[in-house]
């Protein structure tokens, strides 16, 4: 997933997912769920992509690109998903977030995390 950033294809499935890496679809699902401990595919491919976006929300030099632009770019399909995603992982909007980090708010939020997390 790191190397190739096959997270950022917005039509990544579980089955091509399997499919680039050789490996029986169930057994891909269950080493996301019992090895890395992650809910769901889902869930897995979109902790990639939101640690892309906390990234590119928090560097200045990305200050001006808009927020779908870095939702599509991270791999979600849509500005929908994206914004759900996010402030369920963060507790902000993608706007706020950037607002805050590069306000230089009180210390790193917890929504700068840079590696992805199981849940």
């Amino acid at each position: 997933m790191e190397t190739d950033r096959a997270y950022r294809d917005d039509q990544l499935s579980v089955a091509s997912l399997a499919a680039r890496l050789g490996v029986p679809e169930y057994r891909l699902r269950r080493h996301i769920n019992r090895h890395l401990g992650f809910r769901n595919f889902n869930v897995y491919v979109n902790s990639y992509r939101l640690a892309d976006a906390r990234r590119w929300l928090a560097d200045p030099a990305h200050g001006d690109a808009p927020i779908l632009t870095i939702a599509l770019d991270a791999g979600f399909g849509s500005i929908g998903p994206f914004n759900r995603a996010f402030k369920a992982d963060t507790g902000l909007t993608p706007t706020e977030f950037r607002a805050q980090v590069l306000a230089g708010g009180a210390g790193q939020p917890r929504e700068a995390r840079q590696a992805p997390r199981s849940k």
